[in-house]
């Protein structure tokens, strides 16, 4: 075992580790916080350094408080619930700061960060594990910290009242469903008309499992039930179409489509779209279900939404009929990461919206920068899940023409490191 060591905690680094330096470079130290003097043990090569176990806390920091959940040291969901409100909207801040600034921008345009209600998560991602031991019991929870096992949780302070009443109820029905040696991904939707749930699994459910989830889903009054595997996903139980309101518009999502975590922030991340674009005339890549088209087609815009899943574009597009503005809403199945929209096909719109994987959207970003200051689009709205990729996207942008005028960081994922954004770009 290696010798313990006395460091003090440099910063905070984007996944919420306190980084220290050690000698065979930086030292990541979950648990601990910029200015702290700590005891930590080092252990295995992670990246750039060494991943260290936190033994003892010397000097703790002013930010330092108690973590509101039981959990806190070993779930691996919230990282940094330990520390004090101000500074931790500052350092959540400061990621996009960084990114931006790093990639040769200005950190300045970076607006406070928007906060949103820590309990507001309406979906979650469960795993559900059984040992291939006879006998063995079947976990199920969240992963624990750069783990895989599987943490059984009795609460949680980011989900939903009725997400978290459902989580003992499921335990007990994979506890009879879950194979020996199989584990399960579990993903968990409050939709505005009950629960949605798909099971995620390498094989097909077989009778027995089909049977006991159907009968899960009436006996809570689940409103549906989904399998998927590597090639498809078939309903097992479907007591009625899941709806969820968009900007006040009702959508039936598919099973497992996308969609944002949090109700409260998608109404905060449209809203700074719908302030961000210019013109009637907008197309909206990545649009998924239509958190972005849809309330800029409900206040009168013309929107071609484009996306490669084609199950949330048909979603968007019927939502819109139904909604009465059909006709302002035209879509295009595509995948843009490898057949980007060219910038030709752009000029007759005022404004490009995107929100794209957090891979970013660096093939769209180039094409869009390519076209000439005449004919190109005279305003971009970038929406991102991930400050190091939206800023080398605003670097190629910027590069093409555009100014970046302002950046707004959402919290819509409390208490850990990501950070949603929306960018405005105009050119001249």
């Amino acid at each position: 075992m290696a010798e313990a060591l006395t460091v003090t905690i440099d910063r905070l680094g984007p996944l919420g580790d306190g980084i220290a330096r050690g000698a065979r470079g930086p030292l990541y130290v979950s648990g601990a916080l910029p200015g702290e003097e700590v005891r930590v043990v080092p252990g295995a090569k992670r990246g750039d350094g060494v991943a260290a176990k936190l033994e003892e806390i010397i000097t703790p920091s002013p930010d330092r408080v108690t973590p509101p959940c039981p959990h806190f040291e070993v779930c691996g969901g919230c990282r940094v619930q330990h520390m004090a409100d101000d500074a931790y909207a500052a350092w959540k801040r400061g990621l996009v700061v960084a990114a931006l600034e790093r990639a040769g921008l200005d950190g300045g345009v970076v607006a406070p960060l928007v906060r949103t209600a820590p309990d507001g998560r309406r979906r979650a991602e469960f795993a559900a594990f059984r040992p291939r031991a006879k006998g063995a019991p079947t976990y199920f929870g969240f992963h624990a910290r750069a783990s895989n096992h599987i943490v059984d949780i009795a609460d949680c302070r980011i989900l939903r009242p009725e997400l978290l009443a459902l989580v003992p109820k499921l335990r007990d029905v994979m506890a009879g469903l879950v194979p020996p040696g199989a584990r399960w991904d579990v993903h968990v939707t409050l939709a505005d008309n009950g629960l949605d749930i798909t099971v995620v699994a390498g094989h097909e459910p077989g009778p027995d499992a089909s049977m006991d989830l159907a009968m899960f889903a009436e006996r809570e009054d689940i409103a549906r039930v989904s399998w998927r595997t590597p090639h498809s996903t078939e309903p097992v139980a479907v007591r009625r179409a899941p709806v969820l309101e968009v900007s006040g518009i009702p959508v039936e999502p598919p099973a497992g489509v996308f969609l944002q975590a949090s109700a409260e922030a998608e109404a905060v991340l449209a809203g700074l779209v719908r302030d961000g674009v210019a013109g009637s005339r907008i197309a909206d890549l990545y649009c998924g279900l239509g958190t972005f088209a849809l309330p800029l087609a409900a206040g009168g815009a013309v929107v071609h939404g484009i996306d490669g899943a084609g199950d949330a574009v048909t979603a968007m597009a019927r939502a819109a009929g139904k909604a009465g503005f059909g006709g302002q809403v035209t879509t295009d199945v595509r995948d843009l990461a490898k057949r980007p929209v060219p910038a030709a096909e752009l000029k007759n719109f005022d404004t490009v919206v995107f929100d794209p994987p957090r891979a970013g959207a660096a093939a769209q970003a180039e094409a869009l920068a390519k076209a000439p200051v005449s004919s190109g689009v005279p305003r971009v709205v970038g929406v991102s899940c991930s400050p190091a990729t939206f800023a080398r996207d605003a670097a190629t942008l910027t590069a093409g023409g555009y100014t970046l005028e302002r950046v707004t960081p959402v919290d819509q994922f409390v208490w850990t490191g990501h950070v949603e954004l929306v960018g405005v770009f105009v050119r001249a």
